[in-house]
This record gives structure tokens, C-alpha cells and sequence, in this order.
């Protein structure tokens, strides 16, 4: 089929961000055997006008994704943030793309309200919303109109190619995270570690601790380097929510740290992610692994290999497949795919 992905892929500025979600979830859909094509709204809004501004831009950009419509004929239309897209114009699609299904999938935590706001504004008007945390929280978005599901952050074995365990690591730990607030209890744990524990080799980065940002290929050399990666959430409140880091650190080959208790205990074990309940029992575990390579690699192996079988972007784009077109479920999935 055709699918038009629309969002923050592959534009003008992107290389930095390929290892980013959107490409991985475009590779997805082309192994399963789909004709995707990228229309990346900012990008076009911004070069639409001499002033290279998004607001003069948005009513060029929606003239323009209905012409893509026509042209393209898509059978599936995927939808990132896409705050310009007017519901409008999603509306007018369908009466240029007769059956065409429209998604929209959202993976930042519903902690915040302007989070949670984007997306009601999609609720009813596409036919599903595919969001990165699980359980009963997701039934404020359900509607007669369409469903709403969980998705994992998925791992591409083309874009994930790191493979930490089998090298010989300048860093003990990683992490590397925007801007935290100085009220953040992240950067606390951050500050902390860099304060208290300069025996380890810490590789931070971003964090507004005066810090490099790294993306890009010098994010993925530097995960190439180190021994283990620090998940740090925003929130641990919801099931089965992670930082799409978890998922960024073990399918590059590191022994992943993340908060215990947010769901996934029921897919991964302690030999395939380090689970910690705090900061204690964190150090406990850091120094456990640096004490012992060998289990620092096994660990990070199987982690690696569960990641990369179970949360795949072909799997997860399957999902999105087998859900939107109301299919049954074509492959044993492991998260909770209950729909609301």
C-alpha cells in the first residue's frame, strides 16, 4: 500500500536525528513491503515563505499535503506532532482518498497538559492514536470515532548498529537528555553522581548541567564507547512509559539502567535490563558490573538481542497495520495491545 508519513523526517535539518523514531518507524513499513513517502511538514512551512516562518507557512502547508494527497493517493496516512496540520485538512483528505485511513501516533508523557491537549485534538477525527504509554490512562482518549493503543519506541537493526558489549568502552555510564529543569529530580540524580562518584568514567551530555549536546553520529560513537546507558524518564507514573532512550541504549548494545516499576518487569528480566528503585541500589548495581565485565557483557547482550526481536520497527509498524485495517493480530506481540 501507500503510506504517507507526515512529521519531523528527513527534512532540511534532520540528519542529526536519524536514529530518531519517525525513520525508524518509515523503515518499518518499507520492509513490510510499503511505498512510504515523507512529507515533512515544519520543513515545508518554514521554506513556503521569504521569512522562513512556520506561522506564514501554515496555510501554504496544508494547500500543499492535500496536492501530495492527490498525487500520492495514499492508503495510510501517518501523522507525527503535526500541530499545523488543521483538522480541516484532514477532513478534506478524505474526500480526496476514498477509505483512506489517517493515524496519528504521540510518544511524549502524558504528564504534560499541553501533551495531553495535542492530542485530544485528534480524538474523532483520526481513525487511531497510537501513543508510548500503556494501560487505563489511555481511555481519556477513546471515542466512538476511533481507538487509541499503546506502541513501543521501536529499534531498526539498520539504524541501531552499535554493538557496545563487544568493545572495549572508554565510559562506564551515558546519558544524554535535554534541557532539565533545576526543580527536575533528573538532574539531582545527575549532579549527584558527577559529585559524589568521581571514580567513574560518566559521559553526560545536554541536561543544562554544562554539557555538550550530542546527537547524530557523535551520539552514536560516543554509545559505541561506553559500557552502560542511564534511562532517565520525565515520569514513572504510567505503564509501560519509557524515554525512547531505553530503547536507543539497549538496541545499541548497552546494559540499560531503568526505574523499576513502570510495567516493563513483566517482558524484561534482570538478565537483560538493569532495573533500580533508587539511587542506592543504582551504584550498587554500577559497581557490581564494573567489577564484572564479563556480566556487564551478557547482560547488555541479551538485552540487546530481546530489544531488537521484540520491539523491531517492522513489528511495531505491523501493529499499526494490523490495528488501523482491523486486522487480527498477525504477530505475537509482547506489550499491551489492549485498544480503547
Amino acid at each position: 500500500m501507500n503510506i504517507l508519513y507526515v512529521g519531523s523526517c528527513q527534512g532540511f535539518r534532520e540528519a542529526g536525528k536519524s536514529y530518531y523514531i519517525p525513520k525508524k518507524l518509515v523503515n518499518g513499513f518499507t520492509r513490510n513491503g510499503h511505498n512510504v513517502y515523507c512529507f515533512n511538514d515544519r520543513d515545508f512551512a518554514r521554506y513556503s515563505n521569504i521569512f522562513r516562518s512556520r506561522k506564514w507557512g501554515i496555510a501554504p502547508l496544508n494547500k500543499k499535503l492535500l496536492e501530495v494527497c492527490e498525487e500520492l493517493g495514499p492508503d495510510l496516512i501517518v501523522l507525527g506532532h503535526c500541530e499545523m496540520i488543521s483538522n480541516e485538512t484532514l477532513k478534506a483528505i478524505r474526500g480526496i482518498c476514498a477509505g483512506v485511513k489517517i493515524v496519528y501516533r504521540n510518544v511524549d508523557p502524558l504528564i504534560h497538559e499541553q501533551n495531553v491537549k495535542d492530542i485530544q485534538r485528534r480524538v474523532g477525527v483520526v481513525d487511531g492514536i497510537f501513543i508510548t504509554t500503556a494501560g487505563e490512562s489511555l481511555k481519556q482518549f477513546s471515542s466512538s470515532g476511533g481507538f487509541v493503543t499503546f506502541m513501543p519506541n521501536p529499534v531498526d537493526s539498520a539504524v541501531d548498529t552499535v554493538r557496545s558489549f563487544e568493545n572495549d568502552c572508554d565510559f562506564d555510564l551515558f546519558f544524554a537528555g535535554g534541557p532539565l529543569g533545576a526543580e527536575d529530580p533528573r538532574r539531582d540524580l545527575m549532579n549527584s553522581l558527577l559529585t559524589n562518584r568521581s571514580d567513574l568514567r560518566i559521559s553526560v551530555h545536554g541536561c543544562a548541567i554544562n554539557r555538550d549536546y550530542l546527537s547524530g553520529k557523535a551520539y552514536m560513537d560516543r554509545l559505541a564507547k561506553s559500557k552502560m546507558g542511564l534511562c532517565l524518564n520525565r515520569t514513572y507514573d504510567y505503564h509501560w512509559y519509557s524515554s525512547d532512550r531505553m530503547t536507543q541504549y539497549m538496541g545499541n548494545g548497552l546494559v540499560t539502567f531503568l526505574r523499576s516499576g513502570t510495567g516493563f518487569e513483566e517482558f524484561f528480566g534482570e538478565e537483560d535490563l538493569a532495573f533500580y528503585a533508587d539511587e542506592a541500589e543504582l551504584l550498587r548495581k554500577l559497581d557490581l558490573f564494573i567489577a564484572d565485565d564479563a556480566q556487564r557483557r551478557a547482560v547488555a547482550r541479551n538485552g540487546w538481542e530481546k530489544v531488537h526481536a521484540a520491539f523491531s520497527a517492522e513489528k511495531v509498524t505491523q501493529y499499526i497495520l494490523d490495528t488501523t485495517f482491523e486486522k487480527e493480530l498477525s504477530l505475537d506481540y509482547c506489550w499491551p495491545t489492549e485498544k480503547y
